[in-house]
Parts: structure tokens; sequence; C-alpha cells
């Protein structure tokens, strides 16, 4: 993700972005559905492809999971990391049943909390490059980290998460820089957004595509968000965020969006677009990934 300065101009946009959710969101409010999150596995099976008419639905538990995370200046290097983990732990649980129904296991990613104090010397560094800091302004999926995952196994393909540079979201900064309406779910979307990159890298390899075949241009940033918003959406559904934080997930897109197009992660138009195309579908029922992949990466949809 990359932090662009605010103006008066993304403000307005903002609003009327949040207006647009927020009808999504009371159009939502009704749905129902859910499920205690025990797993349904069977024997290994050759991994199913979504189709164009056809595909998982993302699961919904049927009670809240998330705790606020009661993170002050104060408490940053315990209650951060905590609530990072929370996260993680609740993307793992939701994304891991839509792959099983698609016969795909081990799809976890490896996880690194850069703590206060310590580095981190990532694969997709660039030679000369200096280890990575509890500050360092950014979040990133690796594919080629390998690393433990929220039970200890090693996966090849982690989530970097500096805690130094989460821990200001909550006093007013963004990656670096002065945001707006900041707080949780702030911090939950973008880990959301690397969740989603998982998701995409997770389906290549089950299906042994190259690289090749991958979305292009803006796509695999936009495919993230719009993942991300079909976790936010589940969020919802089992009334784990309130309209205050589906705001701050639409600030956070807007104020990440590039200030023009084909830069590599979107407009903020763009990406509240994605955002929002992951959290509901025609503004009456809950976004699905079918939805995403049919925007943003048609070539991985099989017949």
């Amino acid at each position: 993700m990359q932090v662009q300065t605010t103006s008066r101009r993304r403000f307005s946009r903002l609003a009327a972005a949040v207006a647009v959710i927020v009808v999504g969101v009371l159009a939502l409010a009704g749905c129902g559905g859910g499920t205690d999150g025990t797993a349904k596995r069977s024997a290994p099976q050759p991994p199913k492809r979504c189709t164009a008419v056809e595909c998982p639905e993302l699961p919904v538990y049927s009670q809240k999971r998330l705790d606020p995370s009661g993170v002050t200046a104060a408490n940053s290097n315990e209650t951060v990391p905590a609530y990072m983990t929370e996260v993680l732990d609740d993307l793992d649980a939701t994304w891991q049943e839509w792959f099983a129904e698609l016969n795909i296991e081990g799809i976890s990613p490896g996880r690194e909390l850069i703590a206060p104090g310590s580095s981190f010397t990532s694969e997709c560094a660039e030679p000369g490059e200096p280890a990575l800091t509890s500050d360092f302004p950014n979040a990133f999926f690796c594919p080629v980290d390998e690393l433990p995952d929220g039970v200890g196994v090693k996966r090849k393909g982690s989530i970097i998460l500096p805690v130094e540079t989460f821990a200001e979201i909550w006093q007013g900064k963004l990656l670096g820089s002065k945001g707006v309406m900041l707080g949780d779910f702030t911090a939950a979307t973008i880990i959301a957004h690397e969740y989603g990159h998982n998701v995409m890298w997770r389906l290549m390899d089950a299906y042994k595509m190259s690289e090749s075949q991958l979305p292009t241009g803006n796509d695999p940033e936009l495919l993230a968000d719009c993942f991300a918003g079909n976790w936010a959406a589940t969020v919802f559904a089992r009334k784990d965020l309130s309209l205050k934080e589906i705001a701050q997930a639409a600030a956070l897109v807007i104020s990440v969006g590039d200030p023009a197009p084909n830069q590599g992660h979107g407009t903020s138009f763009e990406r509240i677009r994605a955002l929002t195309r992951g959290f509901m579908e025609n503004f009456s029922s809950q976004g699905q990934p079918l939805t995403c992949l049919k925007n943003y990466w048609p070539g991985v949809l099989g017949s």
C-alpha cells in the first residue's frame, strides 16, 4: 500500500464513498445465516475451480469473534500484536472454509509481526536493502518468505506487518502519513488486503498456474481490495462491525489511492469500487469472491 497526501477533494470523495457503502450496509442489515466455524473436511480431492456461475460463498460465523483492540499509546507494544493476531486468525478461519469447498488445503500464510527493537530480512527485498524494522512504513505479502503460520506450520508465502507502524494508526497516522477516521478496522482492512494477495497466490499454486497468468496492471491490488471487502462483509454479517468501522475502511482505500490511473494500485475511485464490490452485491446481498474474480481475475475461472 502506498499513502498519498489527502486534500479537500479527497475528503469530498470520502463522504460520497461512505454514503454509498452505508446504503449498502443498511440493505445488508437483514441478512442472516451463519456457522459455528466447524471445519467440514473429506478425503483429499483434486482442486476444483470456480466458474462464472458457480463458486463457494464465504462463510459467516454465528457469533462475534473480534474484540475491540483497546490500543493506547501506553500499551501498544502488547495490544497491537494481539489485535493483529486476532484478525489474522479470523482471516485464516474464514478463508480456509472457502478453500476447503474447492478441495484446497494449507492456505494460511506465514506471519511476521516485526516487534519494536527487532528487524526482519525479507526474501522479497532488493539486494543490498537493509533489514525491515518495526517502523517500516508499509505492510506486504511476500510469496517467497517461509515463516510459521498461526499454528506454527511453516508456509511459503507470508504476511509482513510492522508493529510500530500499525500502532501509529491509533495515533492518527496511516503508514507514516496523516490519516483520517482511523481505528481498529483501518488496521484490520490493511491486514485483510494483504491476506487477499495470499488468497490470489494460493489459487495460482493450487491450479499450477505461472506468474504470467496472474492479474496484471492495477488488478492485483484491486483484487486484494475486493477480497478484503468479502471478509469485511462476513464480519458485518455477524454484527462485529459498526457503521463507524465501515467508514474507517472507506477512508483507508480513499487515502491509499493512486493520484492518476495505471500507476499500480488503482485510483481512489477504483479502490473504493473494488472494496464495495467485495462487500456487497447490487446493494442487496453480501459480496462474494466470485464477484471479485469475475472483475479482476477472470482468467482463473474454469468453464
